[in-house]
């Protein structure tokens, strides 16, 4: 206890002292959360991007040989049958409220032409209904202009890209801003003006016929990477396949309740289908092509993430060092008086220990405080920008981590603690009279 009000003692006495290494913890614990809680949140941003913006939920069902030479030349030939469907639906139902959702999903290529301009298009259908619920709450509303599928009751509505939509002369007024903080858009009926919205869609089918159909566009959105936004076009499941001309879907995507245990799920459903249906697979996204963009960004996350948290920490665990040094060292007659009247060495250090480490505690308290409302601050002003290959900006956010506040906590401390035992030590080294005559 002695030690504790000899610490506050001394750090209220050496108060200029105290304030300039209380400064260089609290600027060095506010750069590597600040920075790390960026991070965070950008990882955060593309799992739920391909979670639940991109309808994934936890696993995707599909024959693999789909991805294979002969798959991209006749995809046809490995869609998953509407027999197939009801297969998988059954063994759902067997499992009763294990499986929340699940999404089935059919590709479609051709030409669309508005009457006046025509262009490439790469077309997603899906299940309206069931691909709102895996969005959940943040992406229910997952177009920026115009309004989503699930909203409207008219027959052969769709959705289009940003890209697709300039190249068809669509225009619209960007407003200042239409995101929510905890992701996805404000589920706002925003305007947007084409030459028509009537469209029609071309495309070949399976047995080589060409089959034409009438579209209504009802909303943009932002199909995520440039090259595809260029060319993306969502629309209804029936729509898709009265196009296709088929009752095959190319994908099943699975969302399981919570508490299910993922790994089981899959065992078992892999188990069951192996012989039932050959080559039909469930497999995590991230072990699907699908997830190798993601897999590919946190990748360069990681490191990024890693050169910039040395250069921080070197920096910061240099200042923090130097400062408590200096302070030690220009507290060296101090040393010499404690030692002259019967301090030990090993009390000397002990009660260094606690100043440092009081320093260090109340450092990172104000560092806290700072990073708290430096992040809250950051976050409210919604600042937008340019990420990479991603079509449209997106929002600048820092989430609050604990664990990170964590580890920067017991970095510093260590740190400091650190600097403090090894500046004490090389003046106890020195003789008594010599701590008097240092300057």
């Amino acid at each position: 206890m002695i030690f504790w009000k000899i610490a506050f003692r001394n750090v209220k006495k050496n108060w200029r002292h105290s304030l300039s290494a209380l400064l260089s913890i609290s600027a060095s614990f506010v750069s590597l959360v600040l920075f790390d809680g960026y991070i965070d949140d950008l990882k955060w941003m593309y799992e739920d991007s391909f979670r639940h913006r991109s309808m994934l939920g936890d696993f995707i069902i599909e024959k693999p040989g789909i991805h294979s030479k002969a798959g991209v030349a006749e995809p046809w030939k490995f869609q998953i049958t509407e027999d197939e469907q009801k297969a998988i639906d059954s063994y759902f139902e067997k499992k009763g409220s294990d499986v929340r959702n699940r999404v089935r999903f059919v590709n479609f290529s051709g030409t669309i032409t508005n009457g006046m301009q025509s262009t490439i298009f790469i077309g997603r259908g899906i299940d309206v209904k069931e691909g709102e619920r895996v969005r959940g709450k943040n992406w229910s509303w997952n177009t920026t202009y115009g309004k989503p599928l699930h909203l409207s009751d008219a027959p052969a509505t769709a959705l289009m890209g940003h890209g697709l939509a300039r190249k068809l002369g669509c225009t619209w007024v960007k407003p200042e801003n239409f995101y929510v903080f905890s992701g996805g858009y404000e589920p706002v009926e925003r305007p947007f003006e084409c030459p028509t919205k009537d469209l029609q869609l071309s495309t070949m089918t399976s047995d080589g016929q060409l089959n034409a159909i009438d579209v209504n566009v009802i909303g943009l959105m932002d199909a995520g990477y440039r090259d595809i936004d260029d060319r993306y076009f969502a629309t209804s499941l029936e729509t898709a396949q009265a196009l296709t001309n088929s009752r095959d879907v190319a994908m099943i995507t699975v969302e399981l309740s919570e508490g299910v245990s993922r790994a089981k799920f899959l065992e078992d459903f892999n188990s069951e289908f192996k012989t039932a249906i050959p080559g039909l697979q469930m497999m995590t996204w991230l072990d699907h092509p699908i997830g190798e963009t993601y897999l590919r960004s946190l990748d360069i996350l990681s490191v990024f993430r890693n050169f910039v948290v040395i250069v921080i920490l070197v920096i910061s665990v240099l200042s923090v060092i130097n400062t408590l040094i200096k302070i030690i060292k220009e507290r060296n007659r101090e040393i010499g008086t404690l030692r002259s009247i019967g301090f030990n060495p090993k009390q000397v250090v002990t009660m260094f220990i606690y100043e440092t480490f009081l320093l260090a505690l109340v450092g990172i308290l104000i560092g806290i405080v700072i990073a708290v409302v430096l992040t809250f601050g950051l976050n409210g002003l919604h600042i937008r920008y340019k990420a990479g290959m991603l079509s449209e900006p997106v929002l600048f956010k820092i989430s609050v981590d604990v664990l990170g506040y964590i580890r920067a906590c017991a970095v510093l401390i260590f740190v400091s603690l650190l600097a403090c035992l090894y500046s004490t030590r090389q003046e106890l080294r020195k003789k008594v009279v010599e701590n008097f005559s240092h300057v």
